[in-house]
């Protein structure tokens, strides 16, 4: 004998029965059939009920009818063969669309298919079953449907039948997740695309608590939108974002049928968009910043200062500190433009602006190229004496440089002249007389032979130039 699947099998014992039918009184026949030839019978309604019955019920044979609620007959013959313990255990679907419709009941891993014909019919075909178990091994019945020539088509069922047909090839062919949740919220059907997106089968899927499947990673999680305080509200189409096996999902829920009791998940695969979104703005950080950098030096530029000044001029003032600048000038720099070139003269100001950076001890201090070959110094928290500090090492990067200047009439090599000054911001301060007071001991250091700094601080700091 060979069963369902092809393999030679000797049949077994026959002493539980499993049947499974939504019709409460095709369940009564069919029990009382069973139990007259001395089976101990267990029922269920639907496919769920099925799965958890087989829990703790090891049957030797299975009844079952294809069109249920919930999880269908199809979807349950195949969960039952993935499960190690009927892997040749007989099945018999019992059928009220054998004439309409043809499937392959092997396929399945079903070995028989009964016609839900008139009763007395059916009883003859299920007693020679029982009465000769190896029958249902027997090849020749595997894609038979028994006592079919007793039924007649319906073009009522027809319809019907053309009808789910469609829908399932447009819920099959869609990219979205689709999975469908019964009252208990037990998943009782899941589309192609919703078991890809899990790395998951029908059979390992169905019959699972929705719980299972989604982690709680998003600020509203699916329980809540599953099971919503306001049962009004659940026809409002809630969503929420959620990462499973590194793809992202828009996941949404909504109320199906009349009763509301069942529910469908659907997953929208949102990942290229998110990735896009998020290297768009990872590109439009990279601009900003590139919009802030001078690109000959690479410290920030005149349009970045011209923004931090205000900020950190307001910033102190709230805060009742002090703010320092410098501005340092490239002595005689035109001369050595004029004598090494252009290309030389731009690899002098990268020097220049890398050894003024690398003086800088705070992450809060900021060097920017204020225009042609002046750099500023910003100090947020510094007084004069700060101030007067820095320009101190700055000189002294900078002539350790020993950049060849053979134009300059007062060194060897390039130098630079620093003026700083240093004020509290407020009403008697305003931000274009700090940069004034700047430059203007910037002029007084040139007036003293360059390559030197020179400081202001306003008055109302207490302190004198």
């Amino acid at each position: 004998m060979t069963d369902a699947q092809g393999d030679t099998k000797t049949p077994h014992r026959i002493k539980n029965v499993l049947a499974v039918d939504n019709d409460a009184i095709m369940l009564k026949f069919l029990s009382k059939i069973l139990e007259k030839a001395g089976l101990h019978v267990k029922t269920a309604s639907d496919g769920v009920s099925a799965i958890d019955v087989l829990e703790s019920y090891t049957p030797d044979l299975f009844f079952i009818d294809l069109v249920m609620p919930n999880i269908d007959g199809r979807s349950l013959c195949r969960i039952i063969r993935s499960r190690k313990a009927f892997k040749t255990t007989p099945i018999v679907i019992i059928s009220a669309i054998a004439a309409e419709e043809s499937f392959d009941t092997v396929s399945l891993g079903a070995n028989v298919c009964i016609a839900k014909v008139a009763f007395t019919e059916m009883e003859t075909i299920i007693t020679k079953f029982l009465d000769d178990p190896s029958l249902l091994w027997e090849p020749s019945l595997g894609n038979r449907v028994l006592g079919a020539d007793a039924l007649a088509p319906r073009n009522i069922t027809n319809e019907l039948l053309t009808i789910n047909r469609h829908f399932r090839i447009m819920l099959d062919s869609i990219s979205n997740g689709i999975i469908e949740l019964d009252q208990n919220k037990r998943i009782i059907y899941a589309n192609p695309a919703a078991l890809s997106f899990f790395s998951m089968t029908a059979e390992t899927m169905l019959g699972k608590n929705i719980s299972q499947l989604f982690p709680v990673t998003s600020d509203v999680p699916l329980e809540t939108m599953i099971n919503p305080p306001d049962i009004q509200k659940q026809s409002e189409r809630q969503s929420i974002q959620s990462t499973i096996q590194e793809r992202i999902f828009n996941i949404s829920v909504v109320a199906s049928g009349a009763s509301r009791e069942t529910q469908v998940i659907v997953m929208e695969d949102i990942t290229q968009r998110e990735t896009s979104k998020l290297k768009l703005i990872e590109a439009n950080n990279k601009l900003e910043v590139l919009a802030r950098i001078d690109g000959l030096t690479s410290v920030s530029n005149r349009r970045h200062f011209d923004d931090l000044l205000p900020q950190e001029w307001g910033r102190m003032r709230r805060e009742k500190g002090e703010l320092a600048l410098l501005i340092c000038d490239v002595d005689y720099f035109k001369p050595y433009n004029d004598t090494y070139g252009h290309l030389e003269g731009d690899a002098c100001l990268r020097r220049i602006a890398q050894a003024i950076d690398n003086s800088l001890q705070r992450p809060s201090d900021i060097v920017a190229r204020y225009g042609g070959d002046e750099f500023v110094v910003l100090l947020p928290h510094t007084n004069l004496d700060g101030a007067l500090h820095l320009a101190a090492e700055i000189h002294a990067q900078v002539n350790q440089l020993k950049i060849k200047h053979k134009q300059s009439p007062i060194a060897d090599w390039v130098t630079v002249t620093i003026g700083a000054c240093s004020g509290f911001p407020d009403e008697t301060l305003p931000e274009y007389k700090f940069i004034w007071l700047a430059d203007k001991a910037l002029y007084e250091a040139k007036l003293k032979g360059r390559n030197r700094a020179e400081g202001k601080a306003w008055p109302s700091s207490g302190m004198v130039a």
